[in-house]
């Protein structure tokens, strides 16, 4: 009796265990800069005004034409209403509220696939994979609908009741208005109607039986297509997730696949997704083996293999598809491998003399995976101040601090555009200003034709006579720009308008510059706020004093980066100094100092290099650097070593080929 309440007892502790690492991934603050939250509470709020928001590129001047399908209206509509009830803690809540709500339904699940403990112990690594979309999107719906419609197509395919099915109407109305993945919801019951005709056909040896069997579920199916065409675009709602993906003219991050980006960028989560896929494999290995066991075929159509095999597959080659679809691989993952590495029961069942003490087994399984939670909640928790990948914002609900100071800079010194605005930045920029001002761009690549990347929002950046071209044509007069932007064009450009008197700096934030033009309309505002070398590493120690819980060495990299595109190497190298006081081993302030002293003092710059690289710091753009390195210094041997290992980690690594072709030239 003791025994049952311990263990009863250790299945609470790890349930609000799992609710508790849930609560602190998704409990950050919300960083408007580089989200697209701010138009879609903008959306919310202009679509009872202006029904162009649901057609057209709303809220830019380049291309305010250009048509766009707003496929996720209903969510800003959502969002607008919950940020007018209670503002942005309200938005952070809910969000929370429903990752909570979505983990504890697939936990359940997973729980009746296999037991509480092994449902326990999968589910950990699922939700640390879930950290990667955190942040308040429209997403959150499909995470919920996905495991709402997944658990009633279970439920109908063990009853055979149809009941569950009528559930999926409204769900698939509401959904395909949401979000994008709605037809996620499609394609998991067509997948249920392709098994039920299969088992049926087997059975029957008829085509004309199969389908009669189940003329219900054929019409619910149909119905749920029929459902999905009532969204503002019709046809063209229904099909648009085959039409979204397409070639933009510009790169987006969220949907290159993790094989790509794990070598550009230290992400943790695509390391658990190896495992996960691990995991499942092995899980897979289990079941088979199970089945040779017990002399059941494989491919047994029982209603087992065919959705499950299925949804394997689909969501394994999503999730290598593309890092976004990371959440939802790791959310079907759960039950599905579960449910296999439970098969192994009927093994075992019988065989009593496999388990050598029944009292030892029964306690230490749940002691350990309470353990493990413990462990890995502190892990998570062990520097909150730290280099923490999983906890990059402070803690707490609501916009960071100080988030809207510089549209208060903006209202309060009626200052005016044409403004032009990186990529990131431009959804944020329309929350704030529309319709006072409109945006160069957004974060919206499919709102924008290819060629206005190609040919005009990039070469701004990276050309110089491309900027005084356009800057020009559209008449800039106010440079609106989030310094965190990491790509090359971005830095190149905010490298040379931050030593441009034409575009004087008249502020400056953790997140975002603002640079107005030099003429004789703006004297007055340049005379009063126009930012001096004094002035800036002033403004730099300032915000350095900035504390929080969690976050804080993102601030100080972030501040130190724009120290050194303002050409101030040594207000970067003291925040450098700073944070590997503390933390000598950090691997991205190792690398970063190598990228400072690389055009200085090269052996310096190999020296932190080498430590950032035996910190596990071994992405292909450290080799590049370096092998530039040791051709400055005529070691072109070592040089060559270092591209070439480049191309080991990355065989596709276009600078090291390029590095190593030259080399070739040079050197016969």
């Amino acid at each position: 009796m003791a025994k049952q309440k311990i263990i009863l007892i250790l299945k609470i502790l790890i349930f609000l265990s799992i609710l508790g690492l849930t609560f602190l991934i998704f409990c950050q603050q919300i960083n408007l800069t580089s989200l697209d939250l701010g138009r879609h509470i903008k959306n919310g709020q202009m679509i009872w005004q202006d029904k162009d928001v649901l057609y057209k590129n709303f809220y830019s001047y380049t291309e305010p034409d250009f048509p766009f399908a707003n496929h996720h209206w209903l969510s800003g509509i959502i969002f607008y209403f919950i940020y007018l009830t209670g503002g942005f803690k309200l938005l952070s809540i809910f969000n929370i509220l429903i990752a909570l709500l979505t983990v504890s339904l697939i936990f359940y699940h997973a729980c009746k696939r296999s037991n509480f403990w092994l449902a326990a112990f999968l589910i950990l690594p699922v939700v640390l994979i879930m950290s990667e979309r955190t942040d308040i999107r429209p997403e959150i719906f499909s995470y919920l609908f996905l495991v709402v419609i997944f658990y009633l197509l279970n439920k109908f395919r063990k009853t055979n009741n149809y009941k569950y099915l009528i559930w999926l109407l409204p769900i698939q109305l509401v959904w395909i208005n949401l979000h994008i993945y709605f037809f996620l919801g499609l394609f998991l019951i067509c997948l249920v109607l392709l098994e039920k005709l299969i088992t049926n056909l087997i059975k029957s040896h008829s085509i004309i039986i199969s389908f009669k069997n189940y003329q219900k579920l054929i019409y619910i199916t149909i119905a749920c297509f029929v459902v999905s065409l009532a969204n503002p675009h019709w046809l063209k709602g229904l099909l648009y997730p085959f039409n979204i993906l397409k070639k933009y003219g510009y790169e987006i991050v969220e949907n290159k696949s993790p094989l790509y980006l794990e070598n550009l960028m230290i992400n943790y989560n695509i390391s658990i997704f190896k495992i996960l896929v691990v995991i499942l494999v092995i899980s897979y290995v289990v079941l088979f083996i199970v089945k040779i066991k017990t002399k059941k075929r494989f491919f047994d159509f029982n209603g087992f293999n065919i959705f499950y095999i299925g949804l394997t597959v689909f969501f394994v080659f999503s999730a290598f598809f593309a890092i976004r679809n990371l959440p939802i691989f790791a959310l079907m993952t759960l039950p599905i491998a579960a449910g296999n590495f439970y098969s192994f029961k009927q093994i075992i069942k019988n065989k009593n003399k496999l388990i050598t003490n029944e009292k030892i087994i029964n306690l230490s399984i749940p002691i350990f995976i309470f353990i493990l939670y413990i462990v890995s909640f502190l892990w998570l928790i062990r520097d909150l101040n730290g280099n923490n990948y999983y906890l990059k914002n402070k803690l707490g609900l609501g916009l960071v601090s100080n988030s809207e100071d510089p549209l208060n800079f903006f209202n309060d010194n009626n200052l005016a555009g044409p403004i032009f605005n990186n990529y990131d930045f431009g959804s944020t920029l329309a929350f704030w200003l529309y319709p006072q001002e409109k945006i160069f761009v957004d974060n919206r690549p499919e709102a924008y034709s290819p060629e206005f990347f190609t040919d005009t929002y990039k070469p701004m950046q990276a050309d110089e006579k491309k900027w005084e071209e356009f800057s020009a044509k559209y008449n800039i007069n106010l440079i609106y720009f989030s310094h965190t932007d990491g790509t090359p064009w971005a830095r190149n450009f905010l490298s040379k308008r931050l030593n441009d008197d034409e575009w004087p700096l008249i502020y400056f934030d953790l997140n975002n510059v603002i640079m107005i033009k030099n003429n004789q309309a703006n004297k007055k505002i340049i005379a009063k706020y126009r930012i001096d070398n004094n002035k800036f590493e002033e403004k730099i120690n300032k915000l350095m004093e900035i504390t929080g819980i969690g976050g804080k060495n993102k601030i100080l990299m972030d501040l130190a980066d724009l120290s050194f595109l303002y050409g101030q190497k040594d207000i970067a190298e003291k925040i450098y100094k700073k944070i590997l006081e503390k933390q000598p081993k950090n691997k991205l302030t190792l690398a970063a100092t190598g990228y400072l002293y690389s055009d200085s003092d090269t052996i310096k710059a190999l020296n932190y290099f080498n430590k950032a690289i035996l910190a596990g710091y071994k992405l292909p753009s450290i080799y590049n650097q370096m092998g530039l390195i040791y051709w400055n210094l005529a070691d072109y041997q070592e040089a060559k070593k270092m591209w070439q290992t480049a191309l080991k980690i990355n065989s596709k690594d276009d600078h090291a080929k390029y590095y190593l072709n030259q080399a070739k030239e040079l050197l016969r």
